[in-house]
């Protein structure tokens, strides 16, 4: 065999080392308990700048609980749960945008509450 055949033989042999790697790599698996935990934590900061009637920032804090929200899986119906509760929370940001801080504040005590209900579905 030539230099150039073991040369490609090595590069072949090299990549599909690399792809097999990275195709069967394990995800890291998220506790649904500290993201929970740690949602409910930004539900009450955000229910808490509701009296400084500051759009923006409210409207911050719940982009950043939708995000988080998002680490969440388990199941089928535990994340069809899940997106309920996010819708929720969206409609509560489209709310907060045009300053409806009450409707606001509910929608976002009822994704607290879908939230506290998801680890029934587990």
């Amino acid at each position: 065999m030539s230099l150039k055949k073991i040369f490609i033989t090595f590069i072949l042999f090299f990549s599909m080392l690399g792809l097999s790697g990275t195709s069967f790599a394990k995800e890291a698996k998220v506790d649904n308990a500290a993201v929970l935990k740690d949602i409910d934590a930004k539900i009450q900061a955000a229910l808490d700048s509701f009296p400084a009637a500051n759009a923006d920032k409210t409207a911050t804090l719940i982009k950043d609980i939708s995000e988080s929200a998002s680490e969440l899986s388990a199941n089928y119906k535990f994340e069809f749960e899940r997106d309920k509760a996010v819708i929720k929370l969206k409609k509560a940001r489209e709310l907060t945008k045009k300053s409806d801080f009450a409707g606001a504040e509910q929608e976002l005590k009822s994704a607290r509450e879908s939230f506290a209900n998801l680890p029934k579905f587990q």
